[in-house]
């Protein structure tokens, strides 16, 4: 007979037949292989479909309550990192199944927290109990002896950082998620004067040549910006320490006048701010404008810029509410100090 008209059969039709010819006991074990096998290879294929799709940062940018932290991260120097290489603990590219339970756990948290309104951000309740980003995770890409020198800007001996101080960011803070007033450079200067230039650090200089070449450009480029002189104080109201790096004390209150920051009793201490500004307005008005009505704006809620200065504006207030709201401020005789002298003027 010619071998061409025999009908082949598949490799499955083939398998059943040999299944089927086993004895009953041998066919259950079969049978039962099959089954693990397939459902080993089912699992395995969605918890690689779960691994691979939860490393995305499309997953964590698609929460709202995310916004601020990818947006962060979308301009910093770890951009091309996907989150989870640092914020979830080291693992083997075979070490599946603890990374599918640590990212099931973290969903279900930030969901769980979500649902209940526990708190208006998961990222910043979860940071505020969390553990820093562990040594491990960074030196999976980052080499612990090399020469850092961030851009030829800093010089930095880091193997001798990296041993006294026993973790990456005790210098490294807010790598991968940086504040938009402070730039995205790897190491925050204010960072490095939590050791240098302290009582506790005597060792730790704080001369610009430590650790900057002579070349560089000690004037921050913030400050070459047109609003800097009038924005520069909310950034020392953030943190002063970003101006105590430079500048002394003195140099803040020689060109304000007077001490910078206020005191805690500027408002209604007997040395505040309505002493400063009897002795010289100039002070206030360097700063905060003369227009419209600088005091008015604070000491007079009913104040409407729109109907003009205070002062044409003061009578309906009285009038409406009597003067004891202005005698908290003034004493009972001050309004003689004009109103006499209108008086005297036949009310001119």
């Amino acid at each position: 007979m010619d071998d061409a008209r025999v009908p082949r059969r598949g490799p499955i039709r083939s398998l059943r037949q040999v299944v089927g010819r086993l004895p009953e006991r041998a066919r259950r074990l079969v049978l039962t292989a099959v089954a693990l096998v397939s459902a080993v290879v089912i699992v395995l294929a969605m918890s690689i479909a779960f691994d691979v799709t939860t490393a995305s940062p499309n997953v964590c940018a698609s929460c709202h309550e995310m916004d601020l932290r990818t947006s962060e991260w979308a301009v910093s120097a770890h951009s091309t990192v996907p989150c989870v290489e640092c914020h979830e603990p080291a693992t083997r590219w075979y070490q599946i199944p603890s990374r599918v339970s640590y990212r099931a756990a973290l969903l279900a948290r930030d969901v769980s927290a979500h649902r209940a309104g526990t708190y208006e951000n998961p990222v910043d309740a979860a940071a505020a109990a969390s553990e820093p980003i562990a040594d491990a995770v960074c030196l999976q890409c980052h080499d612990p002896n090399r020469k850092a020198t961030s851009g030829y800007r800093i010089l930095i001996d880091h193997p001798e950082h990296a041993e006294r101080n026993g973790s990456c960011v005790s210098c490294h803070v807010r790598t991968a998620h940086p504040l938009e007033s402070r730039g995205t450079a790897l190491s925050l200067m204010a960072q490095c004067f939590t050791c240098h230039g302290t009582s506790g650090q005597p060792e730790a200089s704080k001369e610009c040549g430590v650790c900057h070449p002579s070349e560089f450009d000690l004037v921050p480029a913030s400050h070459a910006e047109p609003q800097w002189a009038r924005g520069h104080g909310d950034v020392s109201d953030a943190d002063e320490r970003l101006c105590a790096m430079c500048h002394q004390q003195s140099f803040c209150d020689d060109c304000h006048g007077l001490a910078m920051p206020h005191p805690d009793d500027w408002a209604r201490g007997p040395d505040g701010h309505a002493t400063a500004a009897d002795a010289d307005r100039g002070v206030c008005t360097s700063c905060h404008g003369s227009s419209p009505d600088l005091c008015t704006m604070c000491h007079h809620t009913s104040f409407d810029p729109m109907q003009g200065a205070w002062i044409e504006q003061h009578s309906a207030e009285v009038k409406a509410e009597g003067s004891s709201y202005c005698e908290e401020c003034h004493p009972r005789a001050y309004c003689s100090f004009c109103h006499t002298r209108l008086v005297e003027n036949d009310g001119i």
